[in-house]
């Protein structure tokens, strides 16, 4: 099988990060795996396996109103048509079995024309959206019924990757009858393996991260305040350069390593943002947590899955509006005095299971 897998990040590295994983699943099932990312390069959320080919970049602030390219100006006709070509010349000459977008429909409208350039030239392959468990529900009216008249028209399916006892598909899109038919469920998306990484940082720490994209100042400065207030040591993880002032004897900052879930696994409280990615490390690695979810901007996504993350396995939720080093402190002595959660009963094999699924599904098609 050639698949073709088409993802632009825009603000943090989630939506790489996750095709990534289902690209290398596919590739170590002895099938042919491109990625075509057009977010920034992000080599820690990149494919270790499937091959990854790089569009001129475009990437977003917190508000998402507007699309800047690699060098930081705001992307003009040229940029996106450059993207559009570079698609269209890519698919045709790989002419994949399956094409895959990452979100689209459901979101970046404003890419449309490239992804609907991707499905044009893709003629005759099995057209599929890849969605994570929570999705972000238009405000303008209409965005909702003409992102389900795309999918009516131009999709064979929707993978959905998440699980209905944690948080369904129905609980942020509900979709109409006509659509529930192409929905294929096939399971969170996580690398269930740790790994030790080197020496035994993070061990009795409080770790502290907020992705790798640009939020997370908020977390960041409310951590160092709450740091004074505590007798534990503290490691702030920071995934970009942020204008971090004096720290406490009791605190050290790095960048992003790619051991981090080791040092997550070692830790004795994390202090995270709550988007997909995040959510998965923390499971696999049976972390307790307090998520600080990202808000900015109308986002609900990740205060929707840490509300359901606190439901189910009791880890902490400290929201935008109410965080500060006072507060955290106090989350995180509330989170040292509850057992580990119990995370085992939830499965992280989506990307394996999405293998099988769109096997499957390509048979059926002949």
């Amino acid at each position: 099988m050639r698949i073709v897998f088409l993802v632009t990040h825009l603000l943090g590295t989630g939506h790489l990060a996750r095709i990534a994983q289902i690209a290398d699943a596919f590739a170590n099932a002895g099938h042919e795996a491109l990625v075509l990312s057009g977010g920034m390069p992000a080599p820690l959320a990149a494919p270790k396996i499937a091959r990854l080919q790089q569009l001129p970049a475009v990437h977003s602030d917190a508000t998402f109103t507007a699309l800047s390219d690699a060098a930081g100006d705001i992307a003009g006709e040229m940029v996106f048509a450059a993207r559009i070509e570079a698609i269209r010349v890519t698919v045709r000459d790989i002419a994949p079995d399956v094409l895959v977008t990452e979100l689209f429909p459901f979101g970046r409208r404003k890419l449309a024309t490239e992804f609907e350039a991707g499905i044009e030239a893709a003629q005759g392959a099995l057209i599929l959206c890849s969605i994570r468990d929570i999705l972000q529900m238009p405000r303008k009216a209409g965005r909702k019924e003409e992102a389900e008249e795309r999918l009516l028209q131009l999709y064979d399916g929707i993978l959905f990757h998440g699980d209905p006892a944690l948080a369904g598909l129905d609980a942020s899109w509900p979709l109409p009858n006509t659509l529930r038919p192409l929905v294929r469920e096939a399971g969170y998306i996580g690398d269930s393996a740790i790994g030790t990484g080197s020496g035994d940082d993070g061990h009795d720490e409080i770790v502290v991260a907020a992705g790798g994209g640009a939020v997370g100042e908020a977390v960041f400065g409310a951590a160092i305040e709450a740091a004074k207030l505590s007798d534990e040591r503290w490691r702030l993880l920071v995934g970009r350069e942020h204008g971090i002032g004096t720290l406490p004897a009791n605190m050290i900052v790095e960048r992003v390593r790619p051991d981090f879930r080791a040092v997550l696994s070692r830790c004795r409280v994390g202090v995270l943002q709550c988007g997909y990615n995040t959510a998965m490390d923390v499971i696999a690695t049976g972390a307790r947590a307090v998520f600080c979810p990202f808000e900015g901007d109308g986002e609900t996504e990740q205060l929707h899955r840490a509300r359901a993350m606190a439901e189910r396995y009791g880890t902490g939720i400290l929201r935008e509006a109410d965080l500060s080093g006072e507060t955290l402190a106090r989350a995180v002595g509330m989170a040292l005095a509850r057992p580990k959660p119990d995370y085992s009963a939830l499965s992280l094999d989506g990307a394996m299971r999405s293998v099988g699924i769109v096997e499957a599904m390509l048979e059926e098609k002949g």
